[in-house]
């Protein structure tokens, strides 16, 4: 008499499932931990991934799914792994990631309803002051041009000409300084790589062994 068996497919993986990071890159990181606003508590991730709302750890609107007392925790650690490195390293991830401004609630009648961010300001400062002896260094150098200049290289919506224009300076010196600081900041030809990128890896390296952000090779500052 021949016995038959049924074989039983097993009813878990053969191979655990990969990890996927919270964040794409470790700007977007940043952006989240230095935006970050507790608005409102939400369930504990966890729930939250086991029910289906969020997939590998991404929300259906593209962010991190992150909010509440997860949020408040998740922007903690990657703040206090942002401490870890030097003040100028640190001033330039924040002129480049944090808002520059924040709601204000004074209620005074002619207030915008926004005012300056300090953890920002505190950054420009930082930036400007280090940029004399650095980037500018040998030049004479006006403290406000180099500061509204190192914010035009962060997105300040101006022109060379108007900054030239307000602090009473040359086209051409606005503009031979604005090179000088966009390749102290960002580097330039011949592989030379600027403050930014510079912080950034180390962060990203930090960031990588958290489990935060995919291993990355090369930066660049779009993507990172």
């Amino acid at each position: 008499m021949t016995t038959m068996t049924i074989s039983r497919l097993p009813s878990v993986p053969a191979v655990a499932a990969k990890a996927v990071p919270l964040f794409p890159s470790a700007h977007a990181a940043l952006i989240f931990a230095l935006h970050y606003s507790m608005q409102q508590y939400d369930r504990p991730l966890m729930n939250r991934i086991a029910s289906g709302e969020l997939t590998a750890g991404v929300s259906p609107g593209g962010g991190t799914g992150l909010s509440g007392l997860d949020g408040a925790g998740q922007a903690g650690m990657i703040r206090a792994e942002l401490a870890r490195l030097s003040p100028i390293e640190q001033a330039v991830l924040v002129a480049h990631a944090a808002p520059s401004q924040i709601p204000c609630a004074c209620g005074i009648a002619c207030c915008s309803g926004f005012k300056t961010n300090p953890e920002w300001q505190d950054a420009m400062s930082t930036l400007t002051t280090a940029a004399a002896s650095g980037a500018l260094s040998g030049c004479v150098s006006n403290g406000r041009l180099r500061s509204a200049l190192i914010q035009r290289l962060f997105g300040a919506k101006v022109t060379l000409a108007e900054l030239a224009e307000r602090f009473e300076v040359d086209d051409k010196t606005a503009s031979a300084h604005q090179a000088k600081l966009k390749r102290w900041l960002f580097g330039g030809a011949n592989g030379v790589t600027g403050l930014h990128q510079q912080a950034l890896r180390k962060l990203s390296s930090r960031f990588e062994a958290c489990g935060w952000i995919e291993v990355c090779v090369g930066l660049s500052r779009e993507e990172h």
